[in-house]
């Protein structure tokens, strides 16, 4: 597999390949692109739910207002990410979002 550049601005985790998506301009529900990207044997997960909103710290620390965590958890979907991952797979989830998202 060809190791892209990182780009001075990134810090990636290395095994999560979250993407943001503005599902409404998209036009589209983040269920309605999970469903089509499984449609295409694509699996895809919301990473994670902000710990402000965890029953453990929601209990301990009551109702917060961060709207930070809250606009970036609305937009997140997470892509698959594996080391046996070759350019052919990245490919193809990256043709699976483009249809998916209509594009």
């Amino acid at each position: 597999m060809v190791q892209a550049a990182q780009p001075a601005w990134s810090d990636p985790v290395l095994h999560l390949m979250t993407v943001l998506i503005d599902f409404e301009v998209a036009g589209t529900t983040r269920l309605q692109v999970v469903d089509a990207l499984k449609a295409r044997g694509v699996g895809s997960q919301v990473h994670y739910i902000p710990v402000h909103r965890q029953p453990y710290y929601r209990d301990r620390y009551g109702a917060l207002d961060l709207p930070g965590a809250d606009a970036w958890y609305a937009r997140c979907l997470s892509l698959p990410l594996y080391p046996g991952m070759q350019d052919g797979d990245v490919e193809r989830v990256a043709h699976a979002l483009r249809a998916a998202l209509g594009l």
